[in-house]
C-alpha cells in the first residue's frame, strides 16, 4: 500500500496517496485507469489497500487520493445529530458536536471530490446560507451568514444570562437565514430601497461565499435584461 500525505488546498479529510517507490511524489490519473508517478511507477485502484470505510477518488488536479466513504460519514452525521437534538442525551453533547463537525467535513470532502452522496444527504452540505442585503442596483451589499456546523446561538439552549450564552453547531442554516430575511422585510423602512433574499452558494468558507453570492446576483441581473 502506498503511503499518504495531507492534501494542501483541499478539505482536511482528503488524503493524497504517495508513491512507495520514491516516497515523495503523488500519482496522477492517466489513460486506461492507471495512475502514474513521475518516478515511473504506476498503480491501479486494485493495488490500494484501503479500509472498508474509505473510498479512493481523484482530486481536481488529477491526483489519486482517498476520503471517508460518504455512507459512513452520513451515518456518523445522523447519529451525532440525534444526540444533539435529544435533551435526555445532552450530557454527551460535546462529543456529539465533534462527531457532527467531523461528519460534515467528510461529506463535504466527498462531494468536492465528485463522489456520489447518499440520497438522504441533507442539501445544506457544503452550502453557506446568507441572509443577504441587496443594493438598489441589484448588487450584493452584505448579509448574515450561517452554515451547517458553524457556531450558532439559535441551536444552543437559550441562556438566562446573555454573557453565558453557548454556541452549538448549527443544524438549520436555511431556516435561520429565511427567518432573518423575513424579519427584515417585516420591519423594513418603506423609504429604504434595499431588498432582502437568501443566497446559498456552495463554498468552503465565508470569503468565498460572499464572492459567489455577488456572482449569483450578477448572473441574476444579466438574465433579467432582455436580449
Amino acid at each position: 500500500m502506498p503511503t499518504t500525505d495531507p492534501a494542501p488546498g483541499l478539505p482536511d479529510p482528503v488524503t493524497l496517496i504517495v508513491c512507495t517507490a520514491c516516497g515523495t511524489n503523488h500519482f496522477t490519473a492517466g489513460p486506461n485507469g492507471r495512475f502514474h508517478c513521475s518516478c515511473g511507477s504506476t498503480i491501479t485502484p486494485r493495488d490500494l489497500e484501503l479500509d472498508p470505510d474509505e473510498r479512493w477518488c481523484i482530486t481536481p488536479a488529477g491526483l489519486l487520493a482517498y476520503v471517508t466513504a460518504p455512507v459512513v460519514a452520513l451515518r456518523r452525521y445522523w447519529t451525532a445529530r440525534a444526540v444533539m437534538e435529544d435533551p435526555r442525551l445532552w450530557g454527551f453533547a460535546r462529543a456529539a458536536h465533534v462527531e457532527f463537525r467531523r461528519a460534515l467535513a467528510e461529506l463535504d470532502a466527498a462531494r468536492a471530490m465528485g463522489l456520489l452522496l447518499p440520497h438522504n444527504t441533507p442539501v445544506e452540505i457544503g452550502r453557506v446560507y446568507l441572509a443577504a442585503v441587496i443594493n438598489p442596483d441589484g448588487t450584493y451589499s452584505g448579509g448574515n451568514p450561517t452554515a451547517l456546523g458553524w457556531d450558532c446561538a439559535v441551536c444552543a439552549p437559550r441562556a438566562l444570562d446573555p454573557s453565558r450564552q453557548e454556541y452549538h453547531p448549527c443544524r438549520n442554516p436555511r431556516g435561520h437565514a429565511w427567518s432573518t430575511v423575513n424579519g427584515w422585510k417585516a420591519h423594513a423602512d418603506r423609504r429604504d430601497t434595499h431588498t432582502y433574499d437568501v443566497l446559498s452558494p456552495i463554498a468552503p468558507d465565508l470569503p468565498t461565499a460572499r464572492v459567489r453570492a455577488a456572482g449569483m446576483l450578477t448572473r441574476r441581473q444579466a438574465a433579467a435584461v432582455p436580449a
